[in-house]
């Protein structure tokens, strides 16, 4: 076996993809940019499913706020729950499409699994766009919600699975990026374009995706080795990681981590093993202090958020600006995920999110409070004679002017946009994939996923409830408590997993 494979199967702790030193550089270039290519065809289906259906409900909270018309010219018309479901009913749908992925990726495959995702996203997107009542609009999110689902399983497991060791954390946030993109161009179409003309560019994306991009790429090596295909996983790792990679090495590793409990394919049933219920157990915890941190109320209602603030800026154009924010996040997290580890990111991620939310509350709560008082003046004012009343007027108008903390709002949202996308947002979902391996991965990661997509629906569907009863301020302070909670959580519970094998 040599001096290297002992060492290797010493240290078994972690795998390296060991590249020898004859391996000319410029061959090593090549391969990387295959592999990247490769991770961000595979993420384009996150930039239809992920970032413009998650996107979508901006263009249209300010298109109703304009004008209430359908493709077909007539009007449309939802009251305040009804726009709350817009956003929440992907995560409603995401619950099914969840489950259906975890259970066809182990079946058909991750490949197979990722084109089949297209099949509720076209269906959805094409009847959102054809809406002429509430009703198909929600059932439209409904199966949009499936499709997200379906791709969020299907592309995060396939991308773990072909990364390699030490590029793995990077790979995974390269979707999250993918998703940003997505929600730019939404946005960005929809400063020109209706909310139904937007709706058909999603549905072109996916046909891209499914009918062009995932037919040419090959399936996971970690699914081929389950399913006792072991001549085509080498292929496979022969393309993945070069010729003068051990892949043989890798191959058995991948082999014994799925035998570890004496299971090959066990599928749901396989999560029944102790360690993986208390693996459950940590990350549905996770989830639901990411998700009342107001992860995914910020991707989906920043118009809806900024409404109340007295910023006298596009709100299409804020809700591009918290979106770049979140790009920005992802970007930087990208290069140091796999340096610093991912507990670090997650803890850093919550400290911005709970200052951001803090700030925010409080800005709401002072100017409720500032408006109550101006309130009350005026009513004791109003014997006054009318010169007098003009006077004061213009006195408070001044005052406004000169203390103009309308951009608050936006500083909080940019800088919680910033905090989510470095570890909140895309590192839950990481864990998921990384804490199982691949004969249980896809039905961990879609259990996971299906109780983070109840949580957010629940998040999504409060967010008029609780502003209505707590005030906007006690809205944001409840997402601050959630991401202070979320510290020392990660400090106690969460195990890092930079570095080590997955399987």
């Amino acid at each position: 076996m040599g001096l290297n494979g002992k060492q290797t199967a010493v240290n078994g702790s972690r795998y390296e993809e060991e590249e020898k030193e004859e391996e000319a550089p410029a061959l090593r270039r090549i391969r990387r940019l295959k592999l990247f290519l490769l991770v961000i065809g595979v993420g384009v289906g996150y930039t239809s499913a992920g970032g413009m259906m998650l996107a979508w409900p901006n263009v249209f909270a300010v298109h109703m706020s304009e004008t209430n018309s359908t493709i077909y010219g007539t009007e449309i018309h939802l009251d305040s729950v009804q726009m709350d479901m817009i956003s929440s009913m992907v995560f409603v749908g995401s619950m099914p499409g969840h489950l259906l992925a975890g259970w066809l990726v182990g079946t058909i495959g991750r490949r197979k699994s990722m084109i089949a995702a297209g099949i509720p996203t076209i269906l959805g997107t094409l009847l959102v766009a054809l809406s002429y009542n509430s009703y198909m609009l929600i059932f439209g999110r409904f199966l949009e919600g499936v499709a997200f689902g379906m791709t969020l399983v299907s592309s995060r497991t396939y991308i773990v699975e072909i990364a390699g060791l030490n590029s793995r954390g990077a790979a995974s946030v390269i979707v999250n990026v993918m998703t940003q993109l997505g929600s730019l161009i939404i946005l960005g179409l929809g400063i020109v374009f209706s909310w139904y003309y937007v709706a058909f560019v999603s549905c072109g994306t996916m046909l891209t995706y499914c009918c062009l991009i995932i037919p040419s790429v090959p399936e996971s090596p970690a699914y081929l080795v389950v399913n006792k295909r072991e001549t085509e996983a080498l292929a496979v790792l022969l393309q993945l990681r070069g010729p003068n990679a051990d892949i043989h090495e890798e191959l058995r590793h991948i082999r014994n981590m799925n035998e570890l409990n004496g299971s090959k394919r066990e599928g749901f049933r396989g999560l029944l093993h102790p360690s993986y219920l208390k693996t459950l157990l940590v990350l549905f915890c996770l989830f639901f202090i990411a998700n009342f941190s107001g992860v995914q109320v910020l991707k989906s209602n920043t118009v809806r958020m900024l409404q109340s603030s007295e910023l006298k800026v596009n709100r299409s154009v804020s809700a591009i600006v918290v979106t770049v924010a979140l790009l920005v996040g992802n970007s930087i997290m990208m290069l140091v995920l796999d340096k610093i580890g991912r507990r670090y990111c997650l803890i850093s991620s919550f400290c911005l999110i709970a200052v951001a939310y803090y700030c925010l509350g409080s800005y709401y709560y002072i100017m409720d409070y500032s408006h109550l008082n101006q309130e009350l003046h005026i009513k004791n004012l109003l014997p006054v004679t009318s010169n007098t009343t003009v006077a004061y007027d213009n006195n408070s108008s001044a005052g406004a002017e000169t203390f103009n903390w309308s951009w608050v709002p936006m500083a909080c949202l940019m800088l919680a946009a910033l905090g989510q996308s470095t570890g909140a947002g895309p590192i839950p979902y990481i864990f998921s994939s990384e804490y199982f391996p691949a004969n249980v991965r896809s039905q961990g990661m879609s259990v996971c996923s299906t109780m983070s997509g109840l949580q957010s629906f629940a998040v999504l569907q409060l967010f008029s409830p609780l502003q209505d009863n707590l005030t906007s301020g006690g809205l944001y302070w409840v997402y601050a408590a959630a991401a202070t909670v979320g510290i020392p959580y990660t400090i106690f519970f969460i195990r890092e997993t930079k570095g080590k094998r997955v399987g």
